[in-house]
């Protein structure tokens, strides 16, 4: 138990129990994903009495961050359609029900549309952490630009990734999967589909 004790105080030496947000010191550049903490849902309201919720669980992206300036920052991603983690209850049936998920032509029809993408043309600053990003979102076939509502959490420098700066960032967006020629279960599945992520980005090595 001492042993315990002194490893958990070595580590909260180590790491601060919450990143204050900041931007001093911060390095511009490029920053990748850091998958290991990382997370993007998707939810629709289900019977129009509750929400339906389902993580993304491949994805990737590209940040080049300006600290100095973050309207000049830019972001791309790319989404696997068919990796997708549900809470259906029943082990057999869940990989079932994903499977349609995925594949369907009346949902994701991710054989002919292997990727959602993501790619910034602007960024407005609209506090010290806060922004709205807008850029082309193209899901089954079809682009439209989206604006999604970002937070910057704060930068960290943990020692596993050799100090090098590590940026937190959540970011929301709300849109219309019929603009996307997706109408499946009208009526029993919203036509708005809240977009929620929140993550890590890692400076890329030099």
């Amino acid at each position: 138990m001492r042993k315990l004790a002194i490893a958990a105080g070595l580590l909260a030496i180590t790491l601060p129990a919450q990143a204050n947000p900041t931007l001093e010191g911060v390095a511009s550049g490029l920053y990748n994903l850091e998958k290991t903490h990382a997370f993007l849902t998707w939810t629709v309201k289900h019977n129009g009495i509750s929400g339906y919720t389902v993580n993304f669980t491949d994805f990737e992206a590209d940040l080049v961050f300006d600290a100095g300036a973050p309207e000049n920052s830019q972001l791309a991603v790319s989404i696997n359609p068919a990796a997708l983690n549900t809470n259906y209850p029943n082990a057999e049936k869940k990989v079932e029900w994903e499977n349609e998920l995925a594949t369907d032509a009346r949902f994701m029809n991710a054989g002919e549309f292997p990727a959602i993408t993501f790619n910034s043309t602007s960024v407005e600053k609209t506090s010290d952490f806060e922004g709205k990003v807008t850029g082309d979102l193209t899901f089954l076939g079809v682009t439209k630009p989206v604006t999604l509502d970002v937070s910057y959490g704060g930068v960290a420098n943990p020692p596993w990734f050799g100090q090098r700066d590590v940026i937190g960032f959540t970011a929301s967006t709300t849109i219309a999967r019929s603009d996307f020629g997706q109408t499946a279960l009208a009526g029993v599945i919203s036509d708005e589909v809240e977009i929620e992520f929140s993550g890590e980005f890692l400076q890329a090595a030099e």
